[in-house]
């Protein structure tokens, strides 16, 4: 006699869920199992990439990447943003001509005294 290489469980779901699991398997022709398998393992994926990726960076240099993405954050909530650019050409353009200007203010300043 064969043993079995699975374990049959039952679970709990919101009818809302059941519903998105049910489509889900349809759309994607596998078993309700299969849906949940697969579930499984993106989580377990996600879990360990993250795992790697929090492990990256030492302390300092995490506090350093989060003060970067505040000041980004703020520029963008009040407005300090540029483009968007139809093409990385435009941007380069773009920049290209603010640096120009920055440059010739700077060259039209007076000396301190």
């Amino acid at each position: 006699m064969r043993m079995r290489t699975t374990k049959a469980i039952s679970i709990s779901l919101p009818p809302a869920d059941l519903k998105l699991a049910e489509r889900l398997a349809k759309q994607t022709n596998r078993s309700l199992s299969g849906i949940f398998r697969e579930g499984l393992k993106r989580l377990q994926n996600e879990r360990r990439t993250m795992g790697r990726i929090a492990d990256e960076y030492t302390p300092a240099q995490r506090r350093a990447i989060d003060a970067d993405i505040a000041a980004s954050m703020a520029d963008l909530k009040y407005g300090r943003v540029h483009g968007p650019f139809d093409t990385a050409a435009d941007a380069s353009r773009y920049i290209e001509r603010v640096a120009k200007e920055r440059s010739a203010a700077k060259k039209t300043r007076r000396p301190a005294r």
